[in-house]
């Protein structure tokens, strides 16, 4: 049931793999056994799509950045959504930790100043954290640049609802980043 037992998915270099669930064993050594049924129902396989729903500590994080390592190490990039610019940040902090050897970014901020996605810029980096807000904007101005992202995750999806009413778009808006970035 240790996380150094996971099986290489297809495409991931079993050596790079081996590397990788040896680093994050470090912080995270077990394999729950709904995450070992999760992983023989085919979850680590590249274009299964999932949703989490697991109460806190019971390992959401361990199976987000296997999947989120199933596509780094084969080559594809990442976006992570978060509903807000704290937990963004609080979740490009933790993923730099688990994957020191990528380009984790955030697409607000770098160095203080405003970042964006330029004409000279066409891809994003292997991992990008951002709002679901912020996807969307991207996808309006630099809709190329999603090109080579594989995998979208999103992060506390319940925290995105109209509270506000009929003004409130932010859930509307999370949708139509994770539908318009899947065409």
């Amino acid at each position: 049931r240790g996380v150094v037992n996971v099986e290489p998915p297809n495409g991931v270099d079993p050596g790079i793999w081996r590397e990788f669930t040896a680093s994050l064993a470090a912080m995270r050594p077990i394999i729950w056994s709904n995450h070992a049924q999760a992983i023989r129902s085919g979850y680590l396989s590249i274009g299964m799509s999932a949703v989490m729903s697991f109460p806190t500590g019971a390992g959401k994080s361990t199976l987000s950045e296997l999947k989120i390592a199933t596509y780094v190490l084969s080559g594809r990039k990442v976006i992570f959504l978060a509903p807000t610019h704290a937990l963004a940040n609080q979740i490009r902090q933790s993923l730099k930790a688990t994957f020191p050897m990528h380009d984790v970014r955030d697409s607000i901020i770098g160095d203080g100043f405003y970042a964006e996605i330029g004409e000279e810029s066409s891809s994003f980096g292997d991992i990008t954290v951002m709002t679901p807000e912020r996807c969307l904007m991207l996808l309006d101005l630099h809709g190329n640049a999603f090109r080579e992202v594989g995998l979208i995750l999103m992060d506390e999806c319940h925290l995105l609802h109209p509270s506000r009413g009929s003004e409130d778009r932010r859930a509307i808006d999370a949708m139509l980043a994770l539908l318009r970035s899947s065409d």
